[in-house]
C-alpha cells in the first residue's frame, strides 16, 4: 500500500497521527523510517475504509526491526492507544508512569503517537542494557565502548536476539562521529538528508569472539565516497574489542575524507594554475568539481586542443593528458587524438610547478604529435 492509501483505510481522528509517522517517522541511530501495516478495524463492518484504528508499526532498531502493534478504539479516538509487543520482546513490559507522553496523551497534537513511540524506543533501549548486564564479555564491549575518548560513542543501540533455545546473539549500532561539513557541495546537492555513517557489528552469541562488521552510510555520503564498492572496512580480528576496532574504522573513513577533502581543494588549485598560466588559450574548465580543462594551442602553424582529466584520488593519482587534433580525423571520421599518462610528474609538487612542468613537456612533445596526425600514426 502506498501512504495515501494506508490513510484512507483509517477514522480521521487516528488518520492525522499515523500521517506524522509516515512523514516524519525517522527515528534510531541510523534514522529510519518507521512503517505502518495491516491496518484494520475492531468494528464489525463490512467495509473497513475510514474505519480503521489499529495497525502494526515496524521499528528500526539495532540493525533489526521491532514489530509492535498500535490499537486505538475508532469509538473514543481522543483516547490514548494501547501497544502489544512482539514474541522477542515478552519481557518488555514498562511502567505505565514511565511513558510520560502516553499519560499526558494530547488528542489535539498530532504528533503525539510518534512521541510515544520514540519514548518506548528509548526505554526498549534500557531494557536491552539490562539484560546485557547477564552477559560480562557483551557488557565488557558495551561499557568499554561507552567510556572511549570521554563518551566519543556514545550513540548507541544493543539488541539481543535468541537465535534458539540457547544462543543469543548480540548486535550494536554504533554511529561513527566523522566530520563530514568539510565534504565539496557539489558532490551532496542531489542527495537530500542527514549527512550519517554507522557501524554494525554482530556478535553470533554471547561469548563469541568473533563478529561480523557492516558499515551503512547516507546516500549523500556514500555518492560523495564514490559509491559502496570503494567503501571496504578491515575485518573483525579474532578476539578483538569493540573499543579498539570501532575507532579504526572511524579513523579510516575519517580519512577517506579527508582525502577527498584535500583532493577537491588541490584541484582547484591546479586548475588555477593553469589558468594563470594559459588563461587566454582556456577553452572551458569545470568550475563545480575542478575535474577537467581543456586549452586550444597554436605551435609553428599548427593548431590543436589539450584536454585534462583529474582524477577523484589527485594528486595522488596522475591526470589524463589527451591531446586532439583540430584538422585531421582518425578512425570512424573523429578528430584524431593521442591520450599520454606517462609524463613528468610528482603529487609532491605544487599547481604551479605542475603547469610549469606540463608547458615544458608540450614543447617537446608537441612535434611528435604533430607528425603523427598527418600520417595517421598515433604516437606510443
Amino acid at each position: 500500500m502506498d501512504d495515501d492509501t494506508i490513510l484512507e483505510a483509517f477514522d480521521p481522528e487516528i488518520a492525522k497521527f499515523v500521517e506524522v509517522l509516515l512523514k516524519n517517522g525517522n527515528v534510531g541511530v541510523f534514522g529510519g523510517s518507521i512503517r505502518v501495516l495491516e491496518p484494520k478495524t475492531g468494528q464489525y463492518i463490512i467495509s473497513q475504509k475510514g474505519c480503521c484504528d489499529r495497525f502494526r508499526v515496524q521499528v528500526p532498531f539495532a540493525g533489526s526491526t521491532l514489530t509492535w502493534q498500535v490499537i486505538f478504539n475508532s469509538v473514543f479516538p481522543e483516547n490514548p492507544p494501547d501497544f502489544m509487543f512482539g514474541p522477542q520482546e515478552r519481557t518488555f513490559i514498562p511502567e505505565l508512569e514511565n511513558v510520560k507522553s502516553l499519560v499526558n496523551w494530547d488528542a489535539s497534537n498530532p504528533d503525539c503517537l510518534l512521541v510515544v513511540i520514540k519514548e518506548l524506543i528509548h526505554l526498549y533501549k534500557e531494557f536491552q542494557e539490562n539484560l546485557l548486564r547477564n552477559y560480562s564479555r557483551m557488557q565488557f564491549e558495551y561499557t568499554s565502548l561507552l567510556e572511549l575518548d570521554t563518551g566519543k560513542f556514545n550513540d548507541v543501540e544493543l539488541l539481543l536476539a535468541r537465535k534458539g533455545v540457547r544462543d543469543t546473539s548480540v548486535n550494536f549500532l554504533i554511529k561513527l562521529p566523522v566530520d563530514f561539513s568539510e565534504i565539496p557541495e557539489f558532490l551532496t546537492k542531489d542527495n537530500p538528508g542527514e549527512d550519517l555513517a554507522v557501524l554494525l557489528v554482530s556478535f553470533q552469541n554471547v561469548e563469541s569472539n568473533k563478529a561480523l562488521p557492516q558499515l551503512y552510510l547516507s546516500p549523500r555520503v556514500e555518492h560523495a565516497l564514490g559509491g559502496s564498492a570503494s567503501l571496504r572496512i578491515p575485518a573483525f580480528p579474532t578476539g578483538g574489542c569493540l573499543m579498539d576496532y570501532v575507532p579504526n574504522v572511524c579513523e579510516l573513513l575519517g580519512n577517506m575524507v579527508d582525502q577527498l577533502v584535500k583532493g577537491y581543494q588541490k584541484r582547484s588549485e591546479y586548475i588555477a594554475a593553469f589558468l594563470s598560466h594559459f588563461g587566454r588559450s582556456v577553452l572551458e574548465y569545470d568550475v563545480e568539481s575542478f575535474s577537467k580543462i581543456s586549452i586550444m594551442f597554436e605551435m609553428q602553424d599548427f593548431y590543436f586542443t589539450m584536454h585534462i582529466t583529474l582524477p577523484a584520488y589527485f594528486p595522488r593519482d596522475q591526470p589524463e593528458f589527451m591531446f586532439q587534433s583540430i584538422y585531421h580525423t582518425g578512425t570512424h571520421s573523429k578528430p584524431y587524438t593521442a591520450i599520454v599518462k606517462d609524463y613528468p610528474y610528482s603529487p609532491r609538487w605544487s599547481g604551479n610547478e605542475m603547469a610549469e612542468r606540463a608547458r615544458i613537456y608540450l614543447n617537446e612533445y608537441i612535434a611528435d604529435f604533430k607528425r603523427a596526425s598527418v600520417s595517421q600514426i598515433r604516437v606510443r
